[in-house]
């Protein structure tokens, strides 16, 4: 099988201090830097930071946006570097290559990553399975089986 890679459009958003405290509220993480920022500048932070699952959540939605809506996320790592605070413009990219396919489901690996500026703040790599003779949204409990994820991230 053919291996080919192809760059995601890269995303910009202007992160707000709604983004960050609706991220936390969201995957019910009340741990005050992420809502309450005298705390947050307290503890050494820069202001109240982005939580894991938000993070988390902002990357799948940008590949399930490019891979489209019978993408099913599988199994992913996730480094953070520099927190993510309110104030930020950060910018979205990515690239993902085709690496196998069982099950009538295509295999991608994702490579994303979160910059503002030079800055690298956060990168990823991503297991999805798209849809190619099976939706992967059809397949049960023991037809579900995700190959491993290769490496880490950058």
């Amino acid at each position: 099988m053919t291996v080919t890679a192809e760059r995601l459009p890269e995303r910009q958003v202007h992160v707000t201090a709604r983004h960050v405290v609706l991220g936390a509220m969201a995957s019910r993480d009340w741990q005050p830097q992420h809502h309450d920022h005298g705390h947050a500048l307290t503890a050494g932070l820069p202001g109240i930071i982005l939580n894991t699952p938000a993070q988390t959540g902002w990357f799948c939605g940008y590949l399930t946006d490019w891979a489209g809506p019978q993408a099913r996320i599988a199994r992913w790592r996730l480094r953070m570097i520099v927190p993510i605070t309110p104030g930020t413009d950060i910018v979205f990219s990515g690239e993902a290559r085709r690496v196998g396919d069982s099950g009538g489901v295509l295999w991608i690996e994702a490579d994303l990553a979160i910059h503002a500026g030079a800055t690298l703040y956060s990168s990823a790599r991503f297991l999805a399975a798209l849809p190619g003779a099976t939706s992967p949204w059809s397949l049960d409990d023991a037809a579900w089986t995700p190959p491993p994820l290769s490496g880490t991230p950058a």
